[in-house]
């Protein structure tokens, strides 16, 4: 069953990054033809990417998503907001790390 779960992730990881490159390829064509995008046209990378953020968890996890959600929501509000605090300092970290190793000067 495990197996499976993590085929599945594999294949929502995949399709949401597919999906997201494809966007990106159009966004940056676009703007190939003189028009230059706002900050607005990349809020549609979101949905793919989600949709991969998705099947990585089930991937690393082995885990359907909505069990996941399900022990999310049976933590104690403390626990919730402590571990909410810690991923969002991982995911600061992660982003300030990217910024500095490929940043442009």
């Amino acid at each position: 069953m495990t197996g499976s779960i993590r085929r599945r992730g594999a294949i929502k990881l995949f399709t949401g990054i597919v999906g997201a490159v494809l966007i990106w390829l159009v966004i940056y064509f676009v703007r190939l033809q003189g028009f230059v995008p706002l900050s607005f046209t990349m809020i549609p990378l979101a949905v793919p990417g989600a949709h991969a953020l998705v099947g990585l968890l089930e991937v690393i996890t082995g885990i359907p998503f909505l069990e996941i959600a399900t022990r999310w929501d049976q933590l104690a509000g403390w626990q919730r907001g402590v571990l909410g605090l810690l991923v969002v300092v991982l995911a600061l970290a992660v982003v300030g790390a990217g910024m500095v190793l490929f940043g442009q000067p």
